[in-house]
């Protein structure tokens, strides 16, 4: 009797859950890519996910989990197109999926880069690293940073630029030394 023999249906199902949740922040990006309204991301996202979740029976356990959920977050998208069709703007199944193929490999990229900018942002002063941050929570405002440092919001704007350049720097360095640029 194998290891996957052993495996309970409650085993299954929450390693299942696991990876849809790990997945969540690439297919939205991947759906993101293809629809390019976040509005629509979200309703396909979550289309996808109950789908997902419904044909998690049809997952081999052991295969690329993303390859399969790209896949059916593709047709889901395309099933939004179908419903959109009377939008004066449509695309084509063959252009979706050179968009989507695109977009699947470029999303392969993403966890590494979040990763290096996440290191990046450990290697910025305090005082920057606090201030990118503030900036980027809900409904943060340079107005309202500027009011609570008590600076100019054209003080403020220019620090952020500075910083997001210093990351960008920062990331671009890393990925480039470690070959994965």
């Amino acid at each position: 009797m194998s290891d996957d023999d052993t495996r309970t249906e409650k085993d299954v199902s929450e390693e299942h859950v696991r990876l849809i949740g790990q997945s969540q922040r690439r297919l939205y990006a991947f759906v993101l890519a293809l629809v390019r309204r976040p509005s629509d991301a979200d309703d396909i996202l979550q289309e996808t996910n109950v789908i997902l979740w419904r044909k998690r029976d049809t997952y081999r356990p052991g295969t690329d989990f993303y390859a399969w959920a790209f896949e059916i977050a593709r047709f889901q998208v395309l099933a939004h197109r179908s419903r959109q069709a009377r939008s004066t703007v449509s695309f084509d199944a063959e252009l979706i999926h050179d968009i989507a193929e695109a977009a699947s490999a470029e999303s392969e990229h993403y966890d590494r880069r979040e990763a290096v900018l996440r290191r990046c942002l450990q290697k910025l002063p305090d005082a920057q690293r606090e201030l990118i941050t503030q900036r980027y929570q809900p409904k943060a405002a340079v107005n309202s940073l500027a009011t609570d440092l008590g600076k100019t919001a054209g003080a403020v704007s220019e620090s952020l630029r500075r910083i997001r350049e210093k990351l960008r720097q920062c990331i671009e360095r890393t990925l480039a030394a470690e070959g994965t640029l």
